[in-house]
């Protein structure tokens, strides 16, 4: 899936910069010439363009990071320069840092007193909503990532009508990215039989007293449980988790990693079951003492983060329901 057009997403500039275009262009840095404080905002903007779209992400966000946003708030400038962030995260996999920067651009459209149908306003919209798609097909969430898709191509229809030229390219993308996530979700099931089939195959040899069947089974039913996660069917997967623990009591009463890993997803799986949320925050906080028992630091962590995360999370499509 490609990963988000800047450029496509890029708000009309407030003051002719060419020649400090042309200087960029050429040394490939930031020009040292004087110029007024308007024009330096657009340069500055426009030079992060420039490194994102000769492929220096980490160039980029340096870049970012050193861009006083206060200038540019309550612009469509602005806006941008979050979308920019967040497209460029995604690039790293740094996908929580691309969500608040993703959070933060639409929260910069939202207080803008603005004509809300500008085909600048709504190219950035469309910009964060198909960053979204990219990062859940990312993580393989394609369930997520199919319905942003939709609707970035819904926006994008709308904005092509407008601008072709500008926006033709995207629309493309968002079609084929619309057959990769359909081959991923095809994918997935296709591994979701496979998991089944060889839990069936563990099933029957563990009832008939093979040792070795059970930890297999355990596996096989674990990974299940992680597809179902992933996927976003999350009744499945505390299901699947809940067998995996059973039978691996059978083989080691004493809870060890293997089951600190399967509870931990568990305790996500039931975050996302609004009627078992207390039930999977009880659970994750449990099992703090038992990653410190085992000396998991990186599990610890994980929980911590996960708690600390929960009820924070923000609904980017409800956000841009109430944008409209």
């Amino acid at each position: 899936m490609k990963p988000l057009s800047l450029e496509m997403a890029f708000p009309e500039l407030r003051n002719d910069i060419t020649q400090w275009k042309d200087q960029i262009n050429e040394s490939g840095q930031l020009p040292a010439e004087l110029m007024s404080e308007e024009e330096g905002l657009d340069v500055c903007r426009w030079y992060v363009l420039y490194l994102a779209n000769n492929g220096l992400v980490d160039e980029a966000i340096q870049e970012l990071s050193t861009i006083n946003r206060d200038l540019y708030a309550g612009t469509l400038g602005g806006a941008w320069l979050y979308l920019a962030e967040m497209a460029l995260q995604i690039e790293r996999n740094e996908f929580n840092y691309a969500l608040e920067a993703g959070e933060q651009s639409l929260r910069v459209l939202a207080s803008m007193d603005t004509d809300r149908t500008h085909i600048d306003y709504l190219a950035l919209v469309a910009g964060v909503v198909y960053c979204l798609a990219v990062l859940h097909h990312k993580v393989g969430e394609n369930v997520r990532a199919e319905k942003e898709l939709v609707k970035a191509q819904k926006l994008l229809e709308k904005l092509a009508k407008k601008d072709k030229m500008r926006f033709g390219a995207s629309i493309v993308n968002a079609i084929e990215a619309s057959t990769t996530i359909f081959n991923s979700r095809l994918k997935q099931m296709n591994i979701l039989a496979h998991y089944q089939i060889t839990t069936d195959l563990y099933l029957d040899k563990a009832h008939k007293g093979v040792t070795q069947a059970i930890y297999d089974l355990v596996e096989s039913l674990q990974n299940e449980g992680d597809l179902h996660l992933k996927i976003g069917n999350y009744r499945d997967a505390v299901k699947y988790y809940t067998k995996a623990l059973r039978y691996q009591k059978k083989v080691t009463p004493k809870m060890g990693e293997r089951e600190l890993r399967i509870s931990i997803n568990m305790g996500r799986a039931l975050l996302h079951i609004t009627a078992r949320q207390s039930t999977g925050e009880q659970l994750l906080r449990s099992l703090i003492p038992l990653a410190e028992r085992l000396d998991a630091i990186n599990e610890k962590n994980e929980i911590q983060a996960i708690l600390d995360h929960k009820g924070k999370a923000f609904d980017f499509m409800s956000f841009i329901k109430k944008i409209f």
